[in-house]
């Protein structure tokens, strides 16, 4: 183990919120596309289900339904489960669904997001039709001009605009790509003057979420990522933060991060926190409560 930072400590910790891109998998192409589990990751994931921990994989992405990112994890090695996995797509859907009730939503984006609402029983506004109630931008492959407008004329009449995400770029351990979502998000707050409202990492909707998902006190909960978003992510949970060294920010970028953005704890890779809690975790067994 190497690069700690803060004197932080994860003794009472039984409630684990892990990243994907750059932390329990290295992606093969920038973007998170493809790749391996990192060393010892569904070790990991299989140490915490041994000692009764709660663990949740929580990933920025938005073009695919949870099922289909948790049963890729599950391909590598990496027992998740489909209900133990949130993306920015499904945590929209949940806001929706908390703070919306009955609204219709138009989806600016893929099955990431409608998928997860039509299994809630949210009605799907179509771009054709009256204007949406909601409207929520994921990630997609293509965005037809006729759903970027009838988003633009909704968010123009009064409806909430959301977004899976408002970071410029996607880190998966190797390169990056443009986060789409964002990109499109932005247009359509530009079109309208309307500053989009983030859903994803590190938002509070989400972090709400995933206390309520998690059913643990903030004090025994942990959040490791590769990148700031998980830190700020952890800051808005009340949890304890964890970096891993292994995507978006690498060993020598400890020094450079803002006081806000520095861990309550660093570590190299997923590996070495395995090795910790194979060390420590007798101390932190239990079921949450």
């Amino acid at each position: 183990m190497s690069g700690s930072a803060g004197t932080g400590t994860l003794d009472g910790v039984r409630a684990w919120v892990l990243d994907v891109d750059g932390c329990l998998v290295r992606t093969s192409r920038a973007g998170g596309a493809g790749g391996a589990a990192m060393p010892l990751a569904g070790e990991l994931v299989d140490l915490l289900h041994a000692a009764g921990h709660s663990v949740v994989v929580c990933t920025n992405a938005s073009q695919r339904p949870p099922r289909e990112y948790a049963a890729h994890l599950r391909d590598l090695g990496i027992d998740i489960a489909d209900d133990d996995f949130v993306t920015a797509g499904s945590a929209a859907v949940d806001h929706v669904v908390a703070h919306h009730a009955g609204a219709r939503v138009l989806v600016v984006g893929d099955e990431g997001i409608a998928g997860p609402a039509r299994d809630r029983g949210v009605e799907l506004a179509d771009p054709g039709g009256d204007l949406a109630d909601v409207v929520v931008v994921g990630a997609a492959d293509t965005y037809a001009t006729r759903l970027i407008n009838a988003a633009c004329l909704a968010v123009d009449a009064g409806a909430p605009l959301y977004t899976t995400v408002d970071v410029p770029w996607f880190h998966g351990g190797v390169g990056r790509s443009v986060a789409v979502s964002a990109t499109i998000a932005a247009a359509v707050g530009w079109a309208t003057g309307v500053r989009p409202a983030v859903v994803g990492k590190p938002s509070a909707f989400l972090a709400e979420a995933l206390g309520r998902r998690l059913g643990a006190p903030a004090a025994a909960t942990a959040v490791v990522g590769d990148a700031t978003v998980e830190v700020r992510l952890a800051r808005r949970m009340g949890a304890t933060s964890v970096l891993v060294l292994s995507g978006a920010v690498g060993p020598g970028g400890l020094p450079d991060l803002a006081p806000d953005d520095r861990p309550d704890l660093a570590l190299d890779d997923v590996a070495a926190l395995h090795d910790l809690l194979s060390r420590t975790l007798p101390m932190t067994q239990g079921a949450p409560s």
